[in-house]
């Protein structure tokens, strides 16, 4: 299921469900140490995604240190430039880059607060688009991201 497929879904039962009942319906999948395509960065990838292009995940960038990215193949459909997420009390919009069509993705170093967010032990995050051709809302599991999130970030260089 793509992440639009998943978000219309999503989106729909947001609109007819409380925010917990939504939460429940992309089955939890903790945070592992990604491989192949995506070796190195660590993240949760969608349960129905067996080739992983669906994940969330947060990588080491030598030139901006830790980097949250977002991977789907059809981000570059949907003209995503921004998003808004809420993990636990945290909500904040982000703006988004990437120049390749299926990634985006931003610098944990300019929003340190997503950074505690995510390793605050929260168990799940929502994500809203703010800015793109297509509107849509998903989720994400948070289960197990504090320790992989500190393992790469202890291997990672601050940039300069």
């Amino acid at each position: 299921m793509s992440l639009v497929q998943f978000g219309v879904a999503l989106g729909a039962s947001l609109a007819m469900a409380s925010p917990a009942l939504a939460q429940e319906t992309e089955p939890p999948a903790p945070w592992v140490q990604l491989k192949g395509a995506h070796s190195g960065a660590v993240g949760t990838c969608s349960a129905d995604d067996a080739d992983n292009t669906v994940c969330y995940m947060v990588r080491c960038d030598k030139k901006n240190g830790l980097v949250f990215e977002i991977s789907d193949p059809t981000l570059g459909d949907m003209g995503l430039r921004s998003a808004r997420f809420e993990i636990g009390r945290f909500k904040q919009t982000v703006k988004l880059s990437g120049s390749r069509s299926d990634m985006r993705s931003f610098a944990l170093s300019a929003q340190p607060r997503f950074l505690t967010a995510l390793t605050s032990g929260t168990r799940f995050a929502t994500m809203v688009s703010v800015d793109a051709d297509v509107a849509y809302s998903t989720g994400f599991d948070l289960q197990d991201a504090p320790a992989k999130i500190r393992a790469v970030q202890e291997h990672c260089q601050a940039p300069r």
